[in-house]
Protein backbone atom coordinates (compact mmCIF):
# COMPACT_ATOMS: atom_id res chain seq x y z
CA UNK A 1 0.00 0.00 0.00
CA UNK A 2 3.05 2.45 1.03
CA UNK A 3 4.96 1.36 -2.20
CA UNK A 4 1.43 2.36 -4.60
CA UNK A 5 1.03 5.71 -2.12
CA UNK A 6 4.66 6.66 -3.10
CA UNK A 7 4.15 5.67 -6.65
CA UNK A 8 1.11 7.42 -6.97
CA UNK A 9 2.73 10.64 -5.23
CA UNK A 10 5.89 10.54 -7.74
CA UNK A 11 3.66 10.37 -10.47
CA UNK A 12 1.35 13.11 -9.53
CA UNK A 13 4.73 15.23 -8.99
CA UNK A 14 6.09 14.18 -12.45
CA UNK A 15 3.09 15.83 -13.79
CA UNK A 16 2.22 18.94 -11.74
CA UNK A 17 6.31 19.44 -12.91
CA UNK A 18 5.48 18.81 -16.39
CA UNK A 19 2.70 21.11 -16.37
CA UNK A 20 4.49 24.01 -14.91
CA UNK A 21 7.18 22.89 -17.16
CA UNK A 22 5.09 23.57 -20.15
CA UNK A 23 3.28 26.33 -18.95
CA UNK A 24 6.48 28.57 -18.41
CA UNK A 25 7.71 27.81 -21.93
CA UNK A 26 4.34 28.49 -23.65
CA UNK A 27 4.51 32.06 -21.86
CA UNK A 28 7.98 32.45 -22.55
CA UNK A 29 7.22 31.65 -25.97
CA UNK A 30 4.78 33.91 -25.82
CA UNK A 31 6.64 36.81 -24.57
CA UNK A 32 9.61 35.68 -26.82
CA UNK A 33 7.32 35.86 -29.85
CA UNK A 34 6.22 39.26 -29.24
CA UNK A 35 9.63 41.07 -27.96
CA UNK A 36 11.82 39.58 -30.46
CA UNK A 37 9.66 40.75 -33.51
CA UNK A 38 8.93 44.47 -32.62
CA UNK A 39 9.54 45.22 -36.65
CA UNK A 40 8.56 43.68 -39.86
CA UNK A 41 9.50 43.78 -43.82
CA UNK A 42 6.07 44.97 -44.59
CA UNK A 43 5.90 47.73 -41.63
CA UNK A 44 8.76 49.19 -42.82
CA UNK A 45 8.88 49.04 -46.81
CA UNK A 46 10.60 51.52 -48.85
CA UNK A 47 7.53 53.38 -50.09
CA UNK A 48 5.56 53.38 -46.59
CA UNK A 49 8.68 55.08 -45.03
CA UNK A 50 8.84 57.47 -48.34
CA UNK A 51 5.32 58.50 -47.54
CA UNK A 52 6.17 59.04 -43.53
CA UNK A 53 9.43 61.09 -44.50
CA UNK A 54 6.90 63.04 -47.13
CA UNK A 55 4.21 63.72 -43.83
CA UNK A 56 6.67 64.97 -42.06
CA UNK A 57 7.74 67.31 -44.65
CA UNK A 58 11.26 66.25 -45.81
CA UNK A 59 11.61 66.74 -49.98
CA UNK A 60 12.57 63.23 -50.56
CA UNK A 61 12.59 63.27 -54.06
CA UNK A 62 15.10 66.89 -53.77
CA UNK A 63 17.19 64.49 -51.36
CA UNK A 64 17.30 61.96 -54.16
CA UNK A 65 18.42 64.28 -57.20
CA UNK A 66 20.76 66.31 -54.82
CA UNK A 67 22.99 63.21 -53.86
CA UNK A 68 24.77 60.50 -55.48
CA UNK A 69 23.21 57.26 -53.73
CA UNK A 70 24.56 53.84 -55.03
CA UNK A 71 22.86 50.61 -53.48
CA UNK A 72 24.98 48.34 -52.30
CA UNK A 73 24.34 44.52 -50.91
CA UNK A 74 26.34 43.60 -48.39
CA UNK A 75 26.24 40.02 -47.12
CA UNK A 76 25.85 38.94 -43.45
CA UNK A 77 28.73 36.97 -41.51
CA UNK A 78 26.38 35.75 -39.27
CA UNK A 79 23.43 34.74 -41.12
CA UNK A 80 21.82 33.76 -44.59
CA UNK A 81 20.58 37.45 -45.00
CA UNK A 82 21.70 40.15 -47.10
CA UNK A 83 21.88 43.94 -45.43
CA UNK A 84 20.89 45.87 -48.10
CA UNK A 85 22.42 49.38 -47.83
CA UNK A 86 22.88 53.17 -49.75
CA UNK A 87 25.49 54.78 -49.98
CA UNK A 88 25.57 58.17 -50.36
CA UNK A 89 27.73 60.43 -51.72
CA UNK A 90 27.47 64.92 -52.93
CA UNK A 91 29.64 63.86 -55.96
CA UNK A 92 29.80 60.13 -56.52
CA UNK A 93 33.48 60.19 -54.45
CA UNK A 94 33.44 56.89 -52.62
CA UNK A 95 36.91 57.33 -50.99
CA UNK A 96 36.04 59.81 -48.44
CA UNK A 97 35.51 59.65 -44.36
CA UNK A 98 32.33 57.74 -44.16
CA UNK A 99 29.71 58.19 -41.21
CA UNK A 100 27.35 54.62 -40.96
CA UNK A 101 23.62 55.46 -40.26
CA UNK A 102 21.72 52.97 -37.68
CA UNK A 103 18.01 53.69 -37.72
CA UNK A 104 15.56 53.39 -35.02
CA UNK A 105 13.08 50.71 -34.64
CA UNK A 106 10.16 51.02 -37.43
CA UNK A 107 12.24 52.75 -39.72
CA UNK A 108 14.57 51.68 -42.56
CA UNK A 109 17.80 52.98 -44.39
CA UNK A 110 15.87 55.94 -45.91
CA UNK A 111 14.42 57.69 -42.55
CA UNK A 112 17.86 58.52 -41.53
CA UNK A 113 18.59 60.40 -44.58
CA UNK A 114 16.88 63.83 -43.28
CA UNK A 115 19.69 63.70 -40.28
CA UNK A 116 22.14 62.20 -43.16
CA UNK A 117 22.71 65.70 -44.31
CA UNK A 118 24.49 66.94 -41.26
CA UNK A 119 27.29 64.61 -42.36
CA UNK A 120 26.92 65.05 -46.22
CA UNK A 121 27.46 68.19 -46.33
CA UNK A 122 30.77 68.61 -43.80
CA UNK A 123 32.08 66.64 -46.13
CA UNK A 124 31.34 62.86 -45.11
CA UNK A 125 29.77 59.98 -47.10
CA UNK A 126 27.07 58.02 -45.64
CA UNK A 127 26.38 54.35 -45.53
CA UNK A 128 22.87 54.10 -44.19
CA UNK A 129 21.62 50.58 -43.93
CA UNK A 130 18.65 48.29 -43.42
CA UNK A 131 18.48 46.88 -39.55
CA UNK A 132 17.56 42.84 -39.02
CA UNK A 133 13.54 42.79 -39.97
CA UNK A 134 13.11 46.03 -41.52
CA UNK A 135 12.83 47.36 -44.66
CA UNK A 136 14.91 44.90 -47.57
CA UNK A 137 16.85 43.10 -44.98
CA UNK A 138 14.96 39.70 -44.21
CA UNK A 139 16.65 38.69 -41.23
CA UNK A 140 13.81 37.32 -38.62
CA UNK A 141 13.89 38.79 -35.26
CA UNK A 142 14.76 42.02 -33.30
CA UNK A 143 16.51 41.94 -30.49
CA UNK A 144 17.75 44.97 -29.18
CA UNK A 145 20.69 45.83 -30.98
CA UNK A 146 22.34 42.45 -30.02
CA UNK A 147 22.57 40.36 -33.08
CA UNK A 148 21.87 43.98 -35.10
CA UNK A 149 25.63 44.97 -34.14
CA UNK A 150 26.64 41.88 -36.30
CA UNK A 151 25.21 43.81 -39.59
CA UNK A 152 26.97 46.71 -38.14
CA UNK A 153 30.16 44.69 -37.76
CA UNK A 154 29.42 44.12 -41.62
CA UNK A 155 28.83 47.13 -42.85
CA UNK A 156 32.32 48.11 -41.23
CA UNK A 157 34.40 45.94 -42.54
CA UNK A 158 32.44 46.21 -45.87
CA UNK A 159 33.83 50.02 -45.50
CA UNK A 160 37.33 48.99 -44.48
CA UNK A 161 37.63 46.79 -47.64
CA UNK A 162 36.26 49.97 -49.98
CA UNK A 163 38.05 52.85 -48.36
CA UNK A 164 41.81 53.69 -48.42
CA UNK A 165 43.54 53.18 -44.88
CA UNK A 166 43.13 56.91 -43.75
CA UNK A 167 39.91 57.30 -44.16
CA UNK A 168 37.94 57.59 -40.97
CA UNK A 169 35.11 55.66 -39.88
CA UNK A 170 32.32 57.62 -37.87
CA UNK A 171 28.86 55.43 -36.20
CA UNK A 172 25.42 57.16 -35.64
CA UNK A 173 22.63 55.58 -33.78
CA UNK A 174 19.10 56.55 -33.10
CA UNK A 175 17.14 55.06 -30.36
CA UNK A 176 16.91 51.05 -31.13
CA UNK A 177 19.82 51.75 -33.64
CA UNK A 178 22.10 53.93 -30.45
CA UNK A 179 21.37 50.32 -28.82
CA UNK A 180 23.28 48.64 -32.19
CA UNK A 181 25.97 51.16 -31.88
CA UNK A 182 26.20 50.90 -28.21
CA UNK A 183 26.59 46.91 -28.29
CA UNK A 184 29.00 47.31 -30.83
CA UNK A 185 31.18 49.51 -29.27
CA UNK A 186 32.62 46.77 -27.17
CA UNK A 187 33.98 44.71 -30.18
CA UNK A 188 37.27 44.33 -30.89
CA UNK A 189 36.17 45.70 -34.27
CA UNK A 190 35.18 48.85 -33.33
CA UNK A 191 38.17 49.13 -31.60
CA UNK A 192 40.49 48.93 -34.30
CA UNK A 193 38.43 50.67 -37.02
CA UNK A 194 35.98 53.30 -35.63
CA UNK A 195 37.13 56.96 -34.87
CA UNK A 196 33.90 57.98 -33.35
CA UNK A 197 30.23 57.43 -32.48
CA UNK A 198 27.47 59.19 -31.37
CA UNK A 199 24.26 57.62 -30.16
CA UNK A 200 21.09 60.05 -29.93
CA UNK A 201 18.00 58.83 -27.92
CA UNK A 202 19.52 55.72 -27.28
CA UNK A 203 18.00 52.65 -25.56
CA UNK A 204 20.50 51.25 -22.74
CA UNK A 205 18.53 48.57 -21.25
CA UNK A 206 16.61 45.59 -22.57
CA UNK A 207 15.46 44.57 -19.18
CA UNK A 208 14.26 48.24 -18.36
CA UNK A 209 11.97 48.40 -21.71
CA UNK A 210 10.18 45.03 -21.61
CA UNK A 211 9.70 45.03 -18.09
CA UNK A 212 8.14 49.29 -18.35
CA UNK A 213 6.01 47.51 -21.37
CA UNK A 214 4.64 44.63 -19.75
CA UNK A 215 4.12 46.56 -16.86
CA UNK A 216 1.07 48.16 -18.74
CA UNK A 217 -0.48 45.29 -20.23
CA UNK A 218 -2.36 44.37 -17.24
CA UNK A 219 -3.35 40.43 -18.48
CA UNK A 220 -3.51 39.15 -14.81
CA UNK A 221 0.22 37.71 -14.60
CA UNK A 222 3.22 38.40 -12.97
CA UNK A 223 5.91 40.71 -14.72
CA UNK A 224 8.54 38.95 -13.00
CA UNK A 225 7.13 35.70 -14.04
CA UNK A 226 6.97 36.48 -17.87
CA UNK A 227 10.38 38.28 -17.98
CA UNK A 228 11.52 35.03 -16.25
CA UNK A 229 10.23 32.89 -18.34
CA UNK A 230 10.96 35.10 -21.54
CA UNK A 231 14.60 35.75 -20.48
CA UNK A 232 14.51 31.56 -20.86
CA UNK A 233 12.92 31.29 -23.93
CA UNK A 234 15.24 33.41 -25.38
CA UNK A 235 18.40 32.42 -24.49
CA UNK A 236 16.77 28.71 -25.51
CA UNK A 237 16.20 30.07 -29.06
CA UNK A 238 18.16 32.69 -29.71
CA UNK A 239 21.67 32.25 -27.23
CA UNK A 240 21.37 35.50 -25.52
CA UNK A 241 20.08 36.55 -22.30
CA UNK A 242 17.79 40.00 -21.26
CA UNK A 243 21.25 41.25 -19.62
CA UNK A 244 23.36 40.57 -22.54
CA UNK A 245 21.23 43.19 -24.53
CA UNK A 246 22.76 45.40 -21.76
CA UNK A 247 24.42 49.17 -23.89
CA UNK A 248 26.50 49.59 -20.99
CA UNK A 249 28.46 46.28 -20.92
CA UNK A 250 29.55 47.44 -23.88
CA UNK A 251 30.04 51.11 -23.78
CA UNK A 252 32.06 50.54 -20.81
CA UNK A 253 34.82 48.73 -22.76
CA UNK A 254 35.46 51.26 -25.29
CA UNK A 255 38.43 53.55 -26.08
CA UNK A 256 36.31 54.84 -29.09
CA UNK A 257 35.06 58.54 -28.55
CA UNK A 258 31.70 58.98 -27.68
CA UNK A 259 29.32 61.20 -28.31
CA UNK A 260 25.49 60.77 -26.60
CA UNK A 261 22.71 62.93 -27.41
CA UNK A 262 19.31 62.97 -25.30
CA UNK A 263 16.33 64.93 -24.04
CA UNK A 264 14.88 65.20 -20.51
CA UNK A 265 11.40 65.28 -21.96
CA UNK A 266 12.09 61.85 -23.71
CA UNK A 267 9.35 59.22 -22.04
CA UNK A 268 10.27 56.25 -24.71
CA UNK A 269 13.83 56.46 -23.47
CA UNK A 270 14.28 58.59 -20.26
CA UNK A 271 16.94 60.72 -19.91
CA UNK A 272 18.55 58.28 -17.64
CA UNK A 273 19.51 56.21 -20.17
CA UNK A 274 21.52 58.54 -21.85
CA UNK A 275 23.39 59.29 -18.37
CA UNK A 276 23.82 55.72 -17.89
CA UNK A 277 25.76 55.03 -21.51
CA UNK A 278 27.45 58.54 -20.91
CA UNK A 279 28.60 57.85 -17.32
CA UNK A 280 30.14 54.00 -18.36
CA UNK A 281 32.52 55.38 -21.04
CA UNK A 282 35.78 54.86 -19.72
CA UNK A 283 37.90 57.71 -20.80
CA UNK A 284 37.10 61.85 -21.03
CA UNK A 285 36.92 61.57 -24.69
CA UNK A 286 33.33 61.34 -24.66
CA UNK A 287 30.32 64.52 -24.28
CA UNK A 288 26.66 64.71 -23.78
CA UNK A 289 24.45 66.71 -25.95
CA UNK A 290 21.22 67.57 -23.99
CA UNK A 291 18.19 69.31 -24.71
CA UNK A 292 14.85 69.73 -22.34
CA UNK A 293 12.09 69.86 -24.37
CA UNK A 294 11.75 67.25 -27.39
CA UNK A 295 10.74 64.07 -27.41
CA UNK A 296 11.95 61.10 -28.42
CA UNK A 297 14.17 61.04 -31.45
CA UNK A 298 13.09 64.89 -32.58
CA UNK A 299 16.12 66.57 -31.55
CA UNK A 300 17.50 67.01 -34.78
CA UNK A 301 14.17 67.89 -36.26
CA UNK A 302 13.57 70.59 -33.02
CA UNK A 303 16.75 71.93 -32.61
CA UNK A 304 18.67 71.14 -36.14
CA UNK A 305 21.96 73.94 -36.16
CA UNK A 306 22.50 73.36 -32.52
CA UNK A 307 22.53 69.53 -33.79
CA UNK A 308 24.68 70.05 -36.73
CA UNK A 309 27.16 72.48 -34.50
CA UNK A 310 27.50 69.72 -31.54
CA UNK A 311 28.29 66.93 -33.15
CA UNK A 312 30.84 68.92 -35.77
CA UNK A 313 32.61 70.33 -33.07
CA UNK A 314 32.99 66.78 -31.24
CA UNK A 315 33.95 64.91 -34.04
CA UNK A 316 36.61 67.78 -35.01
CA UNK A 317 38.01 67.75 -31.33
CA UNK A 318 38.13 64.23 -31.19
CA UNK A 319 39.73 63.09 -34.51
CA UNK A 320 42.45 65.43 -35.33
Amino acid sequence: MKKVLKITCLVSGVIILTGIIGVSYYTGLEVFNSSMQLSNNEDTGIEKMEEYLKKEGFDIEGFRRKYNIEPVKIKSSTGKHIIPADYISVDGGEDRDTVIMVHGLGGNRITVYPTAEVFLKNGYNVLAYDQRSSGENTAQYTTFGYLESRDLADCVGYLKNNLSDNKKIGLWGISYGGATVGIFLGSEKAEQNVDFAILDSAVSDMTFMLFTEMETMDIGIPVEFLMFTGNMVTRMKMGFFYKDADVCIYTGKTSVPVMVIHSKADTLTPYFMGEDIFNSVPHNRKTIFTVEDSKHADIFSDHPAEYESNIMEFIKKHTI
